[in-house]
């Protein structure tokens, strides 16, 4: 049970950050457009004061068109933190992922990690906005329960592809989880 969060703005109580990393124990990553549009990887550690304190910041100053956290609960890969979310597909994309792509099981790279550098980077010049780039990675996870979040430079708003339709926008729409 690996979290995602998206943010356009709210708040979260640091109780709530305490017991989804007791829940996802491995890791946490933040990655923000921030007002220019550009993106920006704030944070991806082993260490939750550290991923506390980098989000609280954040979300405090709320200088993001949006902002998305992921903590991981290993499944497959070591525990290095280029394994944790979010994995760079371009300089200027990445992805969040929750669940498991089961053609990708390696003991150092997680399934995420093999999906973004067999599949993603293959599908030259990757826009999240384009229909036959979303229809190419819908096809490959039509078999698996996973869920995945992309932020782009230059684009406000996440691409959010969920297949397990359990994630969901508040009442306001400003945040997003994949609980």
């Amino acid at each position: 049970m690996c979290i995602i969060k998206i943010f356009k703005q709210g708040l979260l109580k640091p109780e709530e950050v305490d017991y989804l990393w007791e829940q996802n124990p491995d890791g946490g990553g933040i990655g923000l457009i921030n007002k220019k549009l550009n993106l920006e990887i704030p944070v991806k550690t082993n260490n939750l004061e550290k991923f506390k304190t980098v989000l609280f910041k954040h979300l405090e100053k709320a200088q993001f068109e949006t902002l998305v956290f992921h903590l991981r609960k290993r499944s497959r890969g070591s525990f290095d933190n280029i394994n944790i979310n979010p994995i760079f597909i371009n300089k200027s994309t990445v992805m969040f992922h929750n669940g498991t792509f089961d053609e990708f099981n390696n003991n150092f790279y997680s399934d995420t990690f093999l999906f973004v550098f067999n599949i993603i980077q293959k599908i030259n010049n990757f826009d999240i906005e384009n229909k036959t780039h979303i229809d190419q990675i819908k096809s490959f996870m039509s078999d698996n329960l996973s869920r995945v979040v992309f932020l782009q430079e230059g684009k406000p708003e996440p691409l959010i592809i969920d297949n397990f339709e359990k994630g969901y926008w508040n009442i306001g729409g400003e945040q997003w989880s994949s609980k």
